[in-house]
């Protein structure tokens, strides 16, 4: 068995393993509405998450897809992280998650004596190579996406104060407009 069949075998399990512990990231109140709830309109989050992933795993592991499916669900995934305030350290460091439940479960299989071998354990190393490039992508796209949120903020800031502004002088105006009525009827 090789080790693309290996995963592929325990890939429900294990994508299963991963996202809990994405859960277990959020805040204590948050991660079981995230854990039990699977419905994808009242729980966004969580699906987003379930769905990137699944196509996260599989690109590591070695399964062909299509590079912008994969960069869709890592930006999905890290949108949503960038979005709740979260430090880089732990909105992408919970993509190295996956590297531990792989080191606790498919390492140890493929340092059997039967499947050991340098080939065996190349690609192992090739599948936690992966993982560090979409770490290293992840980054980049929450660096982007930070950017963008602090942008949209203060376009927010500048629209309000220019609202402020615009109720003022318009306040300013009324309470003119009156002073001029008075002056012209009382003389």
């Amino acid at each position: 068995m090789d080790i693309i069949e290996l995963c592929s075998s325990q890939r429900d399990v294990l994508v299963d393993r991963w996202v809990n512990r994405f859960f277990a990231s959020y805040p204590l109140d948050s991660k079981g509405f995230m854990r039990t709830n699977r419905d994808r309109f009242a729980n966004p989050v969580g699906e987003t998450t379930r769905i990137a992933a699944a196509v996260l795993y599989d690109a590591v592991i070695g399964i062909d897809a299509e590079a912008e499916t994969v960069k869709t669900a890592l930006h999905d995934l890290v949108w949503v992280r960038a979005v709740q305030d979260m430090p880089p350290s732990k909105a992408v460091g919970a993509l190295y998650l996956l590297k531990e439940i792989l080191r606790s479960d498919i390492l140890p299989e493929c340092l059997k004596s039967e499947n050991s071998g340098a080939k065996v354990l190349n690609e192992y190393l090739a599948m936690e190579s992966r993982l560090d490039t979409l770490g290293l992508m992840a980054l980049d796209m929450y660096s982007e996406a930070r950017e963008r949120v602090f942008r949209i903020r203060v376009e927010e800031v500048k629209q309000s104060q220019a609202a402020v502004i615009r109720l003022a002088k318009l306040r300013r105006e009324r309470e003119a407009a009156p002073e001029t009525e008075n002056r012209g009827v009382e003389e």
